[in-house]
């Protein structure tokens, strides 16, 4: 209707610009109204108008409306005010909605295929160092990556979800001698475990699982026990000596430390993905850092290759041993490091080489979940795409804001290394796993959230999710009422009784409705998931709010009939709703 409505006032406008011999530079609005004593929809053009033409803004309305073509769907049209228009739509016009969610169904508010624009978006998002299971920390930047894929997909998009596995570094190195040490430790329990590993029980799992597969093959030889014993003790509460015991370690071990750590990484890797299945989250795609230092097809590494081709740009200089890009000439704070003096290449360079090769997999949007401390580090990666002349205004990164749990009105305190943190799993085994998605992403992304665990359980109106819910379910019992009543549903009178939905809640029930195809556009288009949530929680609101003062199984079959076709679209659009969310609608609570 908002379409059809702009395309009338089109054409009124030129006929005003033929009529005052003028171009107008402007862009007509439709405005749906709340209260409906203004109309059901109004513009403001006249007023805008006004600004360029020397003439009463109320004349320049009544011009409009006088060149307006007339429609079955709008009852009458009157100029208020200053000069909006306000438009006043039919019954039948109000109700046809109820028919296009009918015929529609499941498909209602998603991309037709007669307007579809298929992009191909990549969206990587969690890429958490496989160093421990997820925890709360986790959650958001999760939950908001997957639904943002399914709402894309909704619009139309080819979306691929991808993990970046860190399996590269330092911090795969603390761990790897975090599980050895804890190993150890299962034969004897004299040996000093430095604080700065990582101090999860998680750690002590898998050094058991380490010790029930592989028996005593880690174990160092008899005449070096003692001195590795004192060496951990010496070392144990010093961070810059984490490095040191690290390279004692990998002395020590050889290619077995190489072993411990792709099964520690397996482990973890493994868990992660449980859990994210858990949570509704299912990556197609898992990318490995380690897969851009070796190649069996090529000569050199995709790392090396990059830097080579920055290097043939210019964008490459040597300075103290070690190499460096030009990320000032974009604007960037200061040029940042790609190769240390020893030889070895920063995660900067591991980021530029992955992105390289996102762009070279042929994607028209590249789309990064980020978390807002990462802030800093989206202008270097994107002056290093377009130094290596990628369009760089594909490129696009999301900033997740931190979420807290809070339970009994205090913060829950968390710390990955010392192992002092809720997972993710334990989250959702707390208050289920649809509640952990809905209260995580209820909340626009650039806004701090405060997971509120308490609410996240109550059964309450105050509860978002268990209010959208009961919705359904509610709807859900009616129907049910009426098969004990022996009556029952009929659409074909339904269709032929809609004139009786007049009451002022129907009227913007019926509204809210026809508003669900803009909200998942609008959440498409400005990566906003949260709108969903909120558009969701109105309907539920006004569902509630009829219900309560309005009978629905009325012994007027006319309007029983029309009452209970309009219960089956909210119906319909509230699972469609949380469909997008990956949440269920339950049919009884």
């Amino acid at each position: 209707m908002k379409e059809e409505l702009i395309e009338a006032l089109t054409l009124s406008l030129s006929r005003l610009e033929e009529n005052y011999q003028v171009k107008l530079p402007l862009s007509i609005g439709i405005k749906e109204n709340k209260n409906k004593e203004f109309g059901d929809y109004s513009s403001n053009l006249a007023l805008i108008a006004s600004e360029h033409i020397e003439e009463d803004p109320r004349s320049i309305a009544e011009f409009l409306v006088k060149e307006l073509s007339e429609t079955d769907q709008v009852n009458r049209i009157e100029i208020a005010g200053p000069g909006f228009i306000n438009f006043f739509l039919t019954q039948d016009n109000r109700t046809e909605i109820l028919k296009i969610i009918n015929q529609e169904k499941d498909g209602y508010g998603f991309c037709k295929e007669k307007k579809l624009k298929r992009d191909k978006i990549l969206i990587e998002y969690v890429s958490s160092n496989p160093t421990g299971p997820l925890h709360v920390g986790h959650g958001r930047g999760a939950i908001y990556g997957s639904v943002l894929s399914s709402i894309l997909r909704s619009s139309g998009h080819l979306v691929d979800e991808e993990y970046y596995v860190n399996d590269q570094g330092r911090q795969m190195d603390i761990l790897t001698l975090s599980v050895w040490v804890r190993y150890l430790q299962n034969f004897d329990k004299k040996i000093s475990f430095p604080k700065k590993c990582y101090q999860g029980e998680y750690v002590k799992i898998l050094a058991k699982q380490l010790k029930d597969k592989n028996k005593d093959s880690f174990l160092p030889p008899e005449e070096n026990k003692k001195e590795l014993a004192k060496f951990l003790s010496n070392l144990m509460n010093e961070e810059k000596a984490l490095d040191s015991v690290v390279e004692k370690a990998k002395k020590e071990l050889d290619e077995s430390f190489e072993k411990i750590k792709i099964f520690s990484l397996n482990s973890i890797l493994k868990n992660i993905k449980k859990d994210l299945k858990a949570f509704g989250v299912e990556h197609n795609l898992w990318f490995k850092e380690s897969s851009m230092f070796s190649s069996s097809s090529k000569k050199i590494s995709a790392i090396e290759e990059v830097i080579n081709a920055l290097k043939k740009n210019g964008f490459i200089y040597k300075k103290d041993g070690a190499l460096w890009f030009r990320s000032t000439h974009f604007e960037d704070e200061k040029d940042r490091v790609v190769k240390r003096e020893n030889g070895e290449t920063t995660y900067f360079a591991s980021d530029i080489a992955y992105h390289a090769d996102k762009y070279k997999r042929g994607y028209n949007k590249i789309i990064n979940i980020w978390g807002a401390d990462h802030h800093g580090y989206f202008p270097r990666v994107k002056a290093a795409m377009s130094a290596l002349d990628e369009d760089a205004e594909k490129f696009e990164v999301i900033f997740i804001q931190f979420a807290n749990l809070v339970r009994k009105g205090k913060r829950v305190s968390m710390s990955t290394r010392g192992g002092e943190f809720t997972s993710l799993k334990e989250l959702m085994e707390e208050v289920t796993s649809e509640a952990t998605r809905f209260f995580y992403i209820n909340r626009k992304s650039n806004q701090h959230l405060d997971f509120d665990l308490d609410l996240a359980k109550e059964e309450s109106k105050d509860n978002p999710l268990y209010y959208i819910q009961y919705a359904h379910a509610r709807i859900c019992s009616v129907f049910n009422k009426l098969n004990e009543e022996n009556r029952s549903y009929n659409e074909k009178i339904a269709k032929k009784s809609l004139e009786n939905l007049r009451g002022e809640k129907e009227i913007e029930i019926l509204q809210t409705l026809s508003q669900f195809p803009d909200v998942v556009e609008r959440a498409a288009n400005k990566y906003e998931p949260h709108l969903i949530c909120y558009y969701l929680r109105n309907l539920a609101s006004y569902f509630h709010g009829y219900y309560n003062s309005e009978k629905v199984l009325v012994e007027n079959e006319e309007k029983l009939q029309a009452r209970l076709f309009m219960l089956s679209a909210i119906k319909q659009v509230i699972f469609n709703g949380l469909t997008l969310l990956g949440i269920s609608s339950p049919k009884s609570m």
